[in-house]
C-alpha cells in the first residue's frame, strides 16, 4: 500500500474549513479510497478530527483504513490527532479501535457547527490517537 498525495486545499476554503491534504489510498496501482489530514488544534478539529478516511465498497473488510492511517504517521508532525466519527458507523469504530485510540467522548455538534457535517449527523464519538507510542 502507499499513499499518493493528490491536493493540498488552502486557499478559499469555506468559512470554518482549515487547510487540509488529500491523499489517494493505492494498492496494486488502484486507488481503493482517500484519506484526508486536516491542520489545526485539537479544540479546532475536535467535532471533525485531523483525520478522515473513506474507502470504497468493493474494497472494504481489509483493514485499508487502519494501513493508511499508519503510513501517515510518516507526515504527522504532532504527538497525536483527533479521530471522530458518527456512533453508529461501526467500521470505522473498529478502524479506531484497530489504531489503539483512547475514546475521550460522545458529544452531540453544536448547532453553529451543524452546517460543517451532513444533515444526518447530530453526534460524533471523540477519541485522541498517540502518534508516538
Amino acid at each position: 500500500m502507499k499513499l499518493e498525495l493528490i491536493e493540498y486545499v488552502k486557499v478559499n476554503l469555506p468559512a470554518g474549513f482549515l487547510p487540509y491534504s488529500i491523499y489517494s489510498i493505492i494498492i496494486e496501482e488502484k486507488e481503493v479510497g482517500r484519506i484526508i489530514l486536516r491542520e489545526g488544534s485539537d479544540q479546532e478539529c475536535y467535532y471533525d478530527g485531523h483525520i478522515g478516511y473513506h474507502i470504497d465498497e468493493e474494497y472494504r473488510g481489509h483493514h485499508y483504513a487502519v494501513q493508511a492511517c499508519l503510513l501517515l504517521k510518516e507526515v504527522i508532525d504532532k504527538d497525536h490527532l483527533l479521530i471522530t466519527c458518527d456512533p453508529t458507523n461501526i467500521a470505522s469504530i473498529k478502524t479506531i479501535e484497530k489504531l489503539g485510540c483512547e475514546y475521550l467522548e460522545t458529544k452531540i455538534i453544536p448547532q453553529h457547527l451543524k452546517k460543517l457535517f451532513a444533515s444526518d449527523e447530530c453526534e460524533k464519538m471523540i477519541y485522541r490517537w498517540n502518534i508516538t507510542s
